[in-house]
């Protein structure tokens, strides 16, 4: 046996195990509980950290069961925010959130007596809401009568603010909070203020462009005088912010002009990246959605920003999201995995923190902000309890440099790149064997920590709990990947050395993948447990391994074939759990559900082994799910309930939406359709085997960049054939047709 290397023997500086636990007492619930109920038709807006949940009819009731309210930094600053008629729930007629940093809300009465005792009918009176989220969240309400004789109307709003933890929100039971102060209010203006246990104090700030004509501490009633056909408005500002508390000037600003601001900046954003003009109007707007949704989850900040990886549990940089997210929208926008490759090495582990995961080298799984992540109440102020994170960065840095050639870049990562491959080395492979394990060193960190990180996810063929330290399937191919990429990219740095040793233990590390984990089923198993027994469930992770080129190309066709039979394809796309699991739960978070990156990076892989056919299946699958949600958004996940005449997939009740990696499962798919395969450094581009699904007739990529250049391409379908057109080529861009993948 190697010699035992396993991180949980050492301890910190100091002789502690847990140095950055607070004394006292630590929650009794787990690390990950969920109390929430329902937000398939909760409504959210979302810009640079800030975002509001809220019901269909735009409101956030009191003590509702699905979390709603207005958060920033993992603190709810509103628990309250309802709008009605003074003593009447006005009818809504419209209710949307598409625009990501907006919504808008359109009402009318019902048959009432108005402030000045006329009876009113129904529907004579036009209620529009329109918010924006900004530096802070802005509404404007405009208010139209289409009665006869002139009227006055009372307005209704009611506030409230608990300053929760995202994690109390989510169900952990704290044994002490701060301070919660009474609500105070001003002529136009009402604030709220919470002391943390850590001293911090947070405020929420609500001002009223006009005076209203009744104010206490949780409400204003506002009366307007309506003339018909004439609109009149009032607008108001709510600020939430943990600093010193300061009233805003921007509370008359008409919220149409911050739309219209945050408009014009998402279209340049998109403008910035690779344009998409397709024959299908209908994938034209889901993949338009897609990238809207990953621009709306962008944060400024953190080395130059970075993106969150879904609202409203997920809010916050996560290692593993922003690398896959990353990965799959390289042929859109590589300044997305420029940014994570930065900030992800900016916050690499230095030190052995049992409390945290923590190890050197290691890359995070995520930042919270919260109360109970700056008090150490949980571990996640800054956690590391990701086996993947690690490999998947190292694999977005060879990624990044195929597309771009940034040699600076990479030059400038190399100490990072180093520090990760040494994580794998001395921490990572727990036992010298080669494998990545897991095992769980923090009282109140995950106990799973692949993507399937809930409880119960790593389960036998048996449908027992599978026992740590454990080896998960895709980790090691995450692995080989990173080092076969990386070694062609250290002879370009001139670490001829390393690159060399990399790509001998590339080879090495496949050849031992495909002896351990291939099961005499004809399939790869979910992982090796503690004592080196396949863990043999049939599942998604194989999907994974294809897209590393780990399979020989016999095997690589038996797993295509097995991801889509009926126990693993739900007809809406590949299950996490086969369905012949004792397991098996269709509304399980990873015990059968759908989960659209997951089978985006299985479709790359069907086309990495030359299986167009079924990727354009698979593909078909997810385009089509995507048409039955809401704004033609693809969720988190959805559940894993077979396909039925009524062409609708089954919601999973508390997914993200927006969620990163989901965002950037069209892009992959797309990438795969059209056989995008770059080499800036050779200044080429290959397209290799380009299969149009039926939907698809032609497709335009316009400024698709390749190291220093740009490609702009026609694909067109003739006669079942798929032809492909360089329309325009910058930088001396090759653009090459290639008849297989290099594997």
């Amino acid at each position: 046996m190697p010699p035992d290397r396993r991180p949980g023997r050492k301890t910190a500086p100091g002789g502690t195990s847990h140095p950055d636990k607070p004394a006292g007492d630590t929650p009794t619930t787990d690390a990950e509980p969920m109390s929430i109920e329902d937000i398939r038709d909760a409504l959210v807006i979302r810009h640079n950290g800030t975002f509001l949940l809220m019901d269909t009819n735009g409101d956030v009731p009191l003590s509702n069961a699905s979390g709603l309210g207005l958060y920033r930094d993992d603190t709810r600053y509103l628990s309250r925010y309802e709008f009605s008629f003074s003593e009447m729930t006005p009818v809504r007629l419209l209710t949307t959130a598409a625009l990501g940093f907006g919504a808008e809300q359109v009402y009318t009465n019902p048959s009432m007596r108005t402030a000045d005792d006329h009876e009113l009918p129904r529907g004579v009176v036009e209620v529009r809401r329109q918010r924006a989220i900004g530096e802070a969240l802005e509404e404007r309400l405009l208010v139209t009568s289409f009665h006869v004789h002139p009227i006055a109307l009372e307005f209704r709003y009611t506030f409230d603010a608990d300053f929760a933890d995202i994690f109390e929100v989510r169900g952990l039971l704290r044994s002490e909070r701060g301070t919660l102060e009474a609500p105070e209010h001003g002529r136009r203006s009402i604030a709220f203020a919470y002391t943390g246990r850590d001293g911090v104090r947070m405020r929420t700030f609500v001002e009223f462009s006009r005076e209203p004509e009744f104010l206490s501490d949780r409400s204003a009633v506002f009366r307007l005088a309506l003339n018909p056909r004439r609109a009149s408005e009032l607008s108001l500002t709510i600020s939430p912010t943990a600093s010193a508390l300061r009233r805003t000037a921007r509370a008359a600003r008409k919220d149409d002009d911050l739309l219209s601001t945050l408009g014009q900046k998402y279209e340049d954003w998109r403008r910035h990246g690779t344009r998409v003009f397709t024959s299908n109007e209908l994938f034209n707007t889901v993949l338009s959605q897609s990238l809207s949704d990953l621009r709306t989850l962008w944060n400024d900040g953190e080395a130059g920003g970075y993106l969150a990886a879904g609202t409203p549990w997920f809010d916050a940089l996560f290692g593993r999201d922003s690398a896959i997210a990353s990965l799959q929208t390289l042929s859109f926008n590589p300044s997305i995995a420029r940014q994570t490759l930065l900030v992800l090495a900016a916050k690499q582990g230095r030190e052995v923190n049992a409390w945290r995961d923590e190890e050197p080298g290691k890359v995070l799984h995520e930042i919270r902000r919260g109360e109970t992540a700056r008090t150490g109440e949980v571990p996640f102020g800054l956690y590391y309890g990701s086996i993947d994170s690690t490999p998947l960065f190292l694999l977005l840095a060879a990624e990044y440099w195929l597309w771009t050639a940034d040699t600076g870049l990479l030059r400038e990562l190399l100490p990072a790149i180093r520090a990760g491959l040494n994580w794998a080395r001395d921490y990572g492979d727990r036992d010298g064997d080669t494998f990545l394990e897991y095992e769980r060193q923090s009282e109140r960190g995950l106990l799973n920590q692949g993507w399937k990180d809930s409880g119960e996810a790593i389960v036998d063929g048996d449908g027992e709990i599978a026992k740590q330290p454990i080896a998960l399937v895709e980790v090691q191919g995450y692995l080989y990947a990173a080092k076969r990429g990386l070694a062609t990219v250290m002879g370009a740095l001139r670490e001829n050395d390393l690159g060399v040793q990399l790509g001998l233990e590339a080879t090495a590390l496949r050849k031992r993948i495909n002896r351990e984990f291939w099961m005499e089923e004809g399939f790869y198993a979910l992982a090796l447990d503690g004592d080196k027994r396949q863990v043999t469930s049939r599942s998604s992770n194989p999907g994974h391994l294809l897209y590393t080129g780990v399979p020989t190309p016999a095997r690589a066709s038996r797993v295509v074939d097995g991801l889509l039979r009926n126990d693993l394809f739900s007809g809406w796309g590949i299950r996490t759990l086969s369905s012949d699991s004792p397991r098996f739960n269709p509304f399980g978070y990873h015990l059968g559900s759908v989960w659209p990156h997951d089978n985006s990076i299985a479709a790359m892989g069907f086309k990495k082994y030359g299986r167009e056919s079924e990727l354009t299946e698979l593909a078909t699958a997810l385009f089509d799910a995507a048409r039955s949600f809401d704004y033609y958004r693809l969720p988190e996940l959805f559940c894993g309930t077979p396909r039925t005449a009524h062409h609708a997939p089954v919601p999973y009740p508390v997914a993200c939406r927006p969620q990163a990696w989901a965002a950037g499962a069209i892009s992959l798919l797309l990438q795969a359709i059209l056989g995008l395969r770059p080499s800036a450094a050779a200044n080429e581009l290959s397209v290799v085997r380009p299969q149009l699904p039926y939907w698809l007739e032609e497709v335009q990529i316009r400024n698709l960049r390749v190291g220093a250049g740009s490609v702009d391409l026609l694909y067109e379908q003739r006669n079942r054939r798929t032809q492909v057109v360089v329309l325009n080529a910058t930088a001396g861009i090759r653009v090459t047709v290639a008849p297989r993948w290099p594997l």
